[in-house]
């Protein structure tokens, strides 16, 4: 049975993955019960309204949590564009006899989409390079899931959808195969039957020559700019990020083929080939740098009088307009990517006076790769007091002397009124 004192309830919400929810609730005046640093065997930067994430070490010891927030909660694989589906198992041959087309020496990949990595996009997984049963990706890291055959290239949410994001040529070659007919929605209203045999969506494929294909899926519909036989530059535009075929948010499903196998751009091994492989990589040697092993970033953050649900953070429903005195609870909301175990936050909410509100945090045991962190409080007797709240949010890695390092610090900022 849930305790209230004094009318309020303290809430912490994890919504992990894509759609999986876990509640906590602490009763009491601080919300304080627990060192995060004693919690070593408890069982998706930008921001919205925010200042940008800083690397800095820790100054202060990690405050205490809320003693229930050491349960578990087990991460949710991201949906695939490919598992199962039949039409979209294999892309055309390549063209016979075919040369790399306008462009000279070995065969190097450019990003597919025009975002710039870890501000507005960022990598969610990649190849299977690992058995089915066992999903691993190059690094032998658990980005990736069974049948995966791609690297997904996601966007921050889906208002940058709506705006259009282009997805571009890789590099060149000639159209081959297309398809520009299927809605941008979320797979789960119609159900995965109605889409498994064209999981991959709206998509475009292009033949590289010497062997090399490469697809673009889950772009939106109707943006599609060519047709099968276009021949495309390196940067051409070929359309948008959508949301068509099996997936739950936006993004581009990009593949790579070598003589008709799927083979991962990282390292050019092919798919199932084996972790850890010390491979040739396909990216230019330009955008390298920016493909490091995915990063820890900030997605989007915000504040409402209700706790909102992963898709509506994606569309930034957010209180945009003062909050009003008369309501009962008060969350700021943090939506992550890229969640690595052993990895901790600190949230805390300051009033107008810059008393501490409510304040919480927890340490991850396992990977996740998104989490939407809401903190705050609800239920509420008595009216919120008037003028600006301040949220502050701070994220921890430990290095290598098991120390906890502060990579991200952010604010955001509500008024009530």
């Amino acid at each position: 049975m849930i305790r209230r004192i004094l009318g309020v309830v303290f809430v912490v919400v994890i919504l992990v993955g894509l759609g999986f929810a876990a509640r906590f609730l602490d009763i009491g005046g601080s919300g304080t019960s627990m060192d995060i640093t004693d919690i070593s065997t408890s069982p998706e930067g930008t921001t919205d309204g925010a200042s940008q994430p800083t690397e800095q070490p820790v100054t202060d010891p990690l405050p205490p949590l809320p003693s229930d927030v050491a349960d578990s909660v087990t991460p949710q694989p991201a949906t695939g564009s490919d598992t199962n589906s039949t039409d979209d198992t294999s892309l055309p041959p390549p063209l016979p006899e075919m040369q790399t087309t306008q462009e000279d020496g070995p065969f190097r990949l450019s990003l597919p989409v025009d975002c710039e990595i870890g501000q507005d996009c960022y990598i969610l997984s990649f190849v299977n390079a690992g058995a089915p049963e066992q999903p691993r990706d190059y690094t032998c890291g658990p980005m990736t899931y069974d049948e995966h055959r791609g690297t997904d290239f996601r966007l921050i949410d889906n208002v940058q959808m709506e705006e259009g994001v282009s997805v571009i040529a890789a590099a060149a070659g000639t159209v081959t195969r297309i398809r520009d007919s299927m809605p941008d929605a979320n797979f789960k209203l119609f159900g995965r039957a109605a889409v498994t045999k064209r999981g991959r969506g709206n998509f475009v494929a292009i033949d590289h020559g010497n062997g090399f294909v490469t697809s673009y899926a889950h772009m939106q519909r109707g943006s599609i700019t060519v047709v099968p036989g276009d021949e495309v530059v390196r940067g051409q535009v070929l359309g948008t990020v959508g949301m068509s075929g099996l997936t739950e948010f936006p993004h581009v499903h990009f593949e790579v083929m070598k003589d008709g196998l799927f083979i991962d751009p990282f390292t050019s091994a092919a798919r199932h080939e084996g972790c850890g492989i010390n491979g040739t990589s396909l990216w230019r040697d330009d955008i390298a740098s920016l493909l490091t092993y995915p990063r820890t970033l900030v997605m989007r953050t915000g504040f409402a009088d209700q706790v909102l649900n992963r898709a509506a953070v994606e569309y930034s429903l957010f209180n945009i307009e003062p909050i009003p005195t008369t309501s009962t609870a008060l969350v700021f909301h943090v939506y992550l990517a890229g969640i690595q175990p052993g990895d901790g936050f600190v949230a805390e909410i300051t009033d107008p006076s810059g008393n501490q509100f409510v304040r919480s945090g927890r340490r991850f045991e396992d990977f996740s790769m998104s989490k939407l962190l809401a903190i705050g409080k609800q239920d509420m007797a008595e009216p919120l007091v008037p003028g600006v709240y301040t949220g502050t949010f701070r994220y921890f890695r430990k290095d290598a002397s098991d120390t906890d390092l502060q990579i991200i610090s952010l604010t955001d900022t509500v008024v009530v009124q």
